[in-house]
Formats: structure tokens, sequence, C-alpha cells
């Protein structure tokens, strides 16, 4: 989406993808937003040139202006053309990503070894700093510095991944505000050189998984990458080389207002930390990222916007829940019928025909939402889900029976569709299914998963029982 709001940085000569023709543009960037856009202008007195005079998409322009400043801009999508007769063709590009301080002059020495990305707001999840109290007897010191080494989250033959944080150390003390300040970021570092798409597939990934964890939508902000190819230039004769690190202007900038506080979480208030990651499996994670996208991105939705109503949010919890089960579990009928003879098999034979009548109801030729919710609340009987005043066996109708009625509006299934406060009861419920099944794909043992989901209803159960409870006091 092009960033209205951008003002006039640079003008000077670029050069598209690999060929030798340079062209005279405009670069505007706005930086706090990630807008970057380049206008290159052709002198033309004649008819108007072609709509594909110049390519639609350009993988990479290098550019320097007239006092030695140079840019590379990459991943660059025309937004605009326009002929101004007689004078000249305007074609406007919008890019992903700009580098400052080089200028790249063929697209495959465009790959770097290491990239430092900040991703704010995320502080209490990786769960260390390097601010602490000191010790009670120290009454000199209100504020020590314990350096934290970078945290390494995972390493395979092609890449390191690792969550670090940045410091400040103010020097002015004649000040009468005093400001301390940590930055997060993520690190990666590949074992060879690799294009910045690569490295933001990684961090794309990593983010997704923090968002997951923390219950909020989340941006990058600040990109640093580096290059053994890119060094520092000294004219004392030094033949050591300092790697040079480059600024990377981006178009993912972080957007504030989607930030949640975070203040005085409570352990239960994340579904797992970054200590706590090291339990799951992240190749796992890495594995079905790409399958479990949609599913994540309802999840994130229906949770933290706040714009939606609540019968929305209960909506996108159950979209959720269905595609999770479809994907991950039983896409046809044929599977799930394969599905609930396997179930069958560790249950005891006095109890398969009511199992199965719960679990294949109504499936006349697929698979009913129904179905699917009453096979992920048995969770293959290893785990008993809290349910509130809910009888488990009747929850799965009561949800499909008010999924039915919010989305085609059947007004003869108004009389048993939740409302009210059942209605966020059952949200709540299905919230609490979903991230079992989540903490499931991210490989931690059933243990932690058992525990961890208990800790996050509980509190619910508990505000359901002060409100019950303070209704009978009422009607006494």
């Amino acid at each position: 989406m092009l960033i209205i709001n951008i003002n006039l940085s640079a003008t000077g000569t670029w050069k598209i993808d690999n060929s030798n023709k340079h062209y005279h543009g405009d670069l505007y960037l706005n930086k706090d937003e990630g807008g970057i856009v380049l206008y290159i202008r052709i002198p033309n007195n004649s008819s108007i040139m072609s709509y594909l005079e110049l390519p639609l998409t350009i993988p990479f322009i290098a550019g320097s202006t007239p006092n030695g400043a140079k840019f590379t801009l990459i991943d660059c999508k025309r937004i605009s053309t326009q002929s101004r007769i007689g004078s000249e063709e305007v074609f406007g590009y919008e890019a992903k990503f700009m580098i400052e301080g080089v200028s790249f002059n063929k697209e495959e020495k465009i790959k770097f070894t290491k990239m430092r990305i900040s991703i704010p707001g995320i502080i209490q999840w990786g769960d260390a700093s390097n601010y602490v109290i000191p010790d009670i007897d120290n009454r000199e010191t209100l504020i020590g510095l314990k350096i934290i080494e970078p945290i390494e989250i995972y390493s395979c033959r092609d890449y390191t991944l690792s969550y670090d944080l940045t410091f400040n150390s103010p020097f002015e003390m004649m000040r009468e505000e005093i400001i301390l300040k940590q930055i997060p970021y993520l690190i990666i570092e590949a074992q060879s050189g690799q294009p910045i798409e690569w490295f933001m597939k990684i961090a794309n990934q990593m983010k997704r998984l923090i968002e997951i964890a923390v219950g909020i939508p989340l941006g990058f902000d600040s990109m640093v990458v580096e290059s053994p190819e890119i060094n520092y230039e000294f004219e004392n004769g030094n033949d050591k080389k300092h790697i040079r690190p480059l600024e990377v202007v981006h178009a993912f900038k972080q957007n504030m207002s989607k930030v949640n506080n975070t203040k005085n979480k409570l352990k239960h208030d994340f579904l797992f930390n970054l200590n706590e990651l090291k339990q799951g499996d992240f190749p796992k994670w890495q594995e079905v990222s790409t399958i479990m996208e949609p599913i994540i991105e309802l999840y994130i939705d229906s949770l933290y916007n706040k714009d939606l109503s609540v019968s929305r949010h209960f909506l996108n919890m159950i979209q959720a829940l269905e595609t999770y089960h479809s994907r991950r579990i039983a896409y046809s009928l044929d599977d799930f019928k394969k599905r609930v003879e396997q179930l069958l098999e560790v249950r005891p034979e006095p109890f398969h025909e009511q199992d199965k009548k719960f679990l294949l109801e109504g499936c006349r030729g697929f698979v009913t939402l129904r179905c699917r919710l009453a096979d992920l609340l048995l969770a293959e009987y290893s785990f008993i889900f809290h349910t509130g005043d809910f009888k488990l066996t009747d929850f799965p109708q009561i949800v499909a029976k008010t999924r039915n009625y919010y989305t085609h509006y059947n007004q003869n299934l108004e009389h048993k569709a939740l409302k009210g406060e059942e209605l966020i009861t059952a949200f709540h419920i299905l919230r609490n299914i979903l991230e079992y099944y989540l903490l499931k794909e991210f490989g931690f043992d059933e243990e932690f998963i058992h525990n961890r989901i208990r800790e996050r209803i509980s509190p619910i159960m508990t505000s359901n029982e002060i409100k019950k409870a303070d209704r009978r006091k009422r009607y006494k």
C-alpha cells in the first residue's frame, strides 16, 4: 500500500536491474512508516511511450546522487504511470526494502550473512533484561547493569536464530529526566550469503510464533544487514577489515497503535515465553507454519481486534477450529471415518457405540462442524476441557447451531443460539481448545500443554463463578 505522507529525500541517477542504462529519478521516503517510492523520469518530446517501456516489477534499482550518496531499492513494484505530453514520462515504483550506503550493480551480489531486526513489545516474552535490581544490601545502587548474551533459539546447518537486547547507558546526568531503554532484536546469522527475502521468511516465521505466544499483532522496526564483502574503508594503511553494517529502510514497520501494553503480565498470560520455547520443537513449527497461517490470522484477529463484536469473535474462533481440523486432522469424510475407527481402538468395547454416535452423528457426505468440534473436544481421550455450565457432550451441537444462527440468521434457531455472557463463555472455551492444539503443533509435551491450558482457563472459570454468586445474592 502506498504511503501518502512521504518527502523528497534524494534526486539522482538510477540503474534498473542488471541493465547498464541510467535514468534520472526522485526518491521519496517516510522511514518511520516504511514508505519507499521512486519516480523515474524519462524525457520525451514525441508520442506517448508504451506502458511497458519499463517493467512492472523490478528486482532491484541502484542509484546515486551528485554528492555521492548511494542507495539500492529491492523488490520494486509499479504503482503509477504518467505521461506529460511534450515533456516526460514518469514511472512510479514502490520498494519493499532500501539499503543505504551502497549501490549494487548485480542482483546476485545483493546477499548478506547476518540480519538484525527489532520487534517492539516483546521484552516480557523474552524474560530477560540487561537492567537488574541489585542485592538489598547494596543501598548505593538503584539499578545495576548485567549485559546478557544473545539467547540462541534455533540452529541448523544453514543458519542460527537468536534473541538479543540492546541497551543504552546515559552519559548526561545533569538532566531532569534520564531514560533507560532496551530494544529486543532477532539475529539471523546465515552460513552463506543469502538475499534479504530469505532472512525475512525466517524473521516472519519467528514473529508469527511470538504473536501467538503473546497474543498481540506485532511488526518490525529497525533492520540492519551485514556482508563480509562490505567493509569500512580506512586510509591509514591498516589492512584489517571491519564489516560495515547497512541500515535497511523497509515496508514492514511496526504499527504501534496495534501493540497492547504488556505490563504486569502473569505467566499464563503468555501461551509460552522464550525460555519455555526451548521445551518445544521449533523445526516442527517451521514445517507446518504455512499450513497454519489462516488459522493463526483468525486466532490473532479474534483475540485482539477490539472493534469486532462478540459474535464476530465467536465466529472467527469457530472458523479457526474448523479450518484446523480440516487441514491437520481429517479433510474428507473418508479420512474422518478412518480416524474414528482408530480412536475407538483405545476405548473399552462398551463405549464404542456411544462414542461413534458422538463423533459421526449428522455426517452425510461431508464432515459437519459439530463432528469436527466433537473430535477436537475429545482430544484423543487424553485431556478433559472445561466447558463450564455446558454439558461436554452437548457443547459441539450448541456451538454449531449458534454458528448457523449468526451466519445464516435462521430465526428458527434463535431460541437455541447463545447470546450475551453465554456466548462470551463459549468463545473462551473454544479459544482454550484451539490453544491446546497450537501448543501441540509447537511440539510441547503433554504435561506442559495440560498445565498451561488449565492455567489459562482458570481466570475465566473464577470470573464465571463470581458472576453466578453475585446473581444468586441479588435474587435472594
